[in-house]
This record gives structure tokens, C-alpha cells and sequence, in this order.
């Protein structure tokens, strides 16, 4: 039985697969289980760890609750993650840093993620992956 193909199925299937492959080695790391909202928050803070980032500036970056990302903040810190500081500013505002342990883990993500690319792209030449963006682009803009 043949089935019509939709764009916007396969755009999702694509992406399930991308998503499971890049977490299946790095969401269980030394017996502590991650999220994929977990990984992302700590994707975060490493790529701005040159900003003052506050609890409020992850709750606008990621569109969540106060709850939810004290509950996240609470858990990472926990595990040994991520560590609140006192702002000289405002003693109500804490820091939110990575710790050296998300630093390495935040490192295995990204190495995972280049192998997922490696492997995503093989026996694709290099004019077919531009081409694949430019439809992508397309797509995109159609859809703004």
C-alpha cells in the first residue's frame, strides 16, 4: 500500500530521528538522567556564559513558567550542574553558572551532535546539502 508523501510529515519524522539520535548518548550520563530541556538550558548557559544570566532571562529565552525553570535550576544544581551566585546589583537576583561537569557534558553534546552531522550527511555531496538549505530557506519563508 502506498502512501502520499507530505512535506511537513517528513520534515517531522527528519527531525524525531535528529532529536532521538543526538540525546540516546548523552541524556544518561553517569547515572543522571537528562531531558531534552535539561540539555538545552545547559546548551544555554555555556554559550553565554560571558552574560549575567539570571533565572527571569531563561524563563524569556525558553517561553516557560517561573516554576518550571526553578524546578529545572533546582534539579541541575542538585546534580551538581549549575550554581546560583548573588548579584552585586540586586541581592534578590542569582547567576545562574555552569559548573565544570556541564562544561564536559555540554562538550560530549556537541561532539555527539557533529558525529550525528557526519553521519546525517554521508554520501550527500556538498552541492546536494545546499541545495537541501535553500529548499529549507524557501520553506521556512513560505511558512513566515
Amino acid at each position: 500500500m502506498r502512501q502520499e508523501r507530505h512535506v511537513g510529515y517528513e520534515i517531522k519524522a527528519l527531525s524525531n530521528l535528529l532529536r532521538r539520535k543526538v540525546l540516546e548518548t548523552t541524556c544518561s550520563n553517569g547515572g543522571d538522567d537528562f531531558t531534552e530541556m535539561q540539555v538545552k538550558l545547559l546548551g544555554f548557559l555555556c554559550h553565554n556564559r560571558d552574560q549575567e544570566v539570571c533565572q527571569k532571562d531563561i524563563e524569556e529565552a525558553f517561553y516557560i513558567r517561573r516554576s518550571t525553570a526553578s524546578r529545572l535550576l533546582k534539579r541541575l544544581e542538585a546534580q551538581g550542574y549549575v550554581v546560583r551566585q548573588s548579584v552585586e546589583r540586586d541581592a534578590r537576583l542569582k547567576r545562574v553558572t555552569t559548573t565544570p561537569k556541564a562544561d564536559a557534558l555540554h562538550q560530549k553534546v556537541m561532539d555527539q551532535i557533529s558525529s550525528v552531522e557526519n553521519q546525517l550527511t554521508r554520501g550527500i555531496s556538498q552541492a546536494e546539502v545546499e541545495q537541501f538549505l535553500s529548499t529549507v530557506e524557501k520553506l521556512k519563508q513560505n511558512l513566515m
